[in-house]
């Protein structure tokens, strides 16, 4: 008998049990990269989802990415980190760049190859104690079927490096009714808990 099965949202209040993953001095050596805005996340786990770590999965891309799938190895959500780097400005000046990079460049690259690429919205967030901007769409996949997308600047204070987080969700296995759910999935959760370590 086949069937799918869907995940529910995670709660964001309270404890959440996960291990943290830490993109440091430590990891650059490790992977023989650069990481100009170290930082770290909690990632959630639990019992039914399978979490898969890559770590550097290619020169010149993410740091790294994470996919939580089925114990059949099916994909339910994935995120992935990669370096951006802004001008030194206000913290307006920067969210507006931010802001066209992820609306323009970013997304056109993560909705590439695929089919229906609609951008929803654009607009500021609050990322932790960071302030950022996110872009949230869609589009169809050639095996998973329709997948939702969002796609989070992370400004550093400190700091003209910062990181932008992909996370595509895969709609028939996961029910995310609005763009105010985003946090409430696994990639969500994980990025309440992001925190850049030159602080």
């Amino acid at each position: 008998m086949s069937g799918t099965v869907k995940f529910n949202l995670l709660s964001v209040e309270g404890l959440v049990v996960g291990k943290t993953v830490r993109v440091d001095e430590a990891f650059a050596s490790r992977h023989g990269l650069a990481v100009p805005a170290p930082f770290s996340f909690l990632v959630p786990t639990e019992d039914d989802v399978v979490v898969l770590m890559d770590q550097a999965p290619g020169r010149g891309s993410a740091f790294v990415k994470l996919n939580f799938i089925t114990k059949d190895r099916k994909l339910i959500e994935n995120i992935q980190f990669v370096p951006m780097t802004l001008k030194l400005a206000t913290t307006q000046e920067r969210l507006n760049a931010v802001g066209r990079l992820l609306a323009g460049t970013a997304f056109q690259r993560a909705v590439a190859n695929h089919a229906k690429p609609t951008r929803d919205l654009v607009r500021a967030v609050r990322i932790g104690d960071y302030n950022g901007v996110e872009v949230i769409g869609s589009y169809e996949d050639a095996v998973e079927g329709k997948m939702y997308l969002r796609i989070v600047g992370i400004l550093n204070p400190n700091s003209r490096d910062g990181i932008v987080a992909i996370a595509n969700v895969v709609a028939s296995r996961l029910d995310l009714p609005a763009p105010n759910d985003f946090p409430r999935t696994r990639g969500g959760v994980l990025l309440k808990n992001f925190r850049f370590l030159d602080e």
